[in-house]
């Protein structure tokens, strides 16, 4: 699958063989540094890597870019590459946020880009997908101590609600009456986690997705679903909101509602947890942790 790389910066030869001679590799599109115009294609583009294409730039290009990448492409975990000369580079190191996660050097050959690229995207990709938290361990323990205390409560105070009495009261889907496969519904505003859950899950299950709260309520309205996957932070309408809609809904009230959140959240997983869901995931989601969940509660 290509990758698509956001791209900006003043060498616009570099940024113009990018689009002519990588196109194989990547699909581009490319901004100006105006930041809400950084923030926009960001949003809707949803980039792999955000690549500066360095040449001769302004000290405040290189802050406007600097705090774009430190306020919004670092806290998507999205990789910073700079194509530059030596001299532009060390520019750049000075200035606040200015470190990137991939230097290359202006005189790379077209083939030497494309592999350090796709290198960087590969590697972040995979660190998002697999790995585990370790940068806190006495705050993870306190996180996981709360977690079991909070499940155990959830547990007594559903307990009555067996799997099977779960299982009857969740409404049939149509892709169970046509394949035999229970349907689930993952609503999250990140496509990334779409696309895990769903290679995670596609042999046993059929998997709908829903990039909003209320995208995914549209879709209930018009489809039956066995369980629902819901983040808990989105824009807009959050998990909490949507599940609460969920249970004043008669007609989808008994589906059975799994949260997805943040390891550190235990606060936020409070209050979701006071909502009675099924149950919770922790992100990054892994795999075996949710096939066991929807295992449980779908058998």
């Amino acid at each position: 699958m290509k990758k698509k790389l956001l791209l900006l910066g003043n060498n616009k030869r570099l940024i113009t063989d990018f689009f002519m001679q990588m196109d194989f590799y990547f699909i581009c599109a490319s901004t100006s540094i105006i930041a809400g115009d950084m923030a926009t294609h960001y949003q809707f583009f949803e980039p792999d890597a955000i690549v500066y294409c360095m040449r001769a730039e302004s000290r405040d290009n290189i802050i406007g870019v600097t705090s774009f990448v430190e306020n919004v492409a670092k806290k998507g975990k999205t990789p910073f590459i700079v194509v530059a000369d030596a001299s532009d580079y060390e520019f750049l190191g000075k200035m606040p946020g200015g470190r990137a996660d991939l230097r290359i050097g202006a005189g790379a050959s077209i083939s030497e880009i494309q592999s350090e690229v796709n290198n960087i995207i590969t590697r972040y990709k995979n660190n998002q997908l697999e790995e585990v938290t370790t940068k806190n361990v006495s705050q993870l323990d306190d996180t996981f101590s709360t977690l079991a205390k909070l499940e155990a409560e959830l547990s007594s105070v559903s307990g009555a609600a067996s799997d099977v009495n779960i299982q009857k009261l969740a409404p049939k889907s149509e892709s169970a009456a046509t394949t035999g496969r229970p349907r689930i519904l993952v609503v999250d505003d990140s496509t990334i986690i779409h696309k895990a859950i769903k290679s995670y899950v596609e042999n046993v299950y059929d998997v709908s997705t829903a990039i909003s709260g209320a995208a995914a309520l549209r879709f209930l309205q018009a489809k039956e679903v066995n369980a629902i996957l819901l983040d808990y932070e989105m824009p807009e309408m959050d998990g909490p909101e949507v599940l609460t809609q969920i249970r004043n809904n008669p007609l989808t009230a008994n589906i059975p509602v799994i949260f997805l959140t943040g390891v550190n959240d235990t606060s936020k997983i409070q209050k979701a947890l006071m909502l009675k869901p099924n149950g919770y995931l922790l992100k990054p989601i892994d795999k075996n942790v949710l096939m066991d969940k929807l295992k449980e509660i779908l058998g």
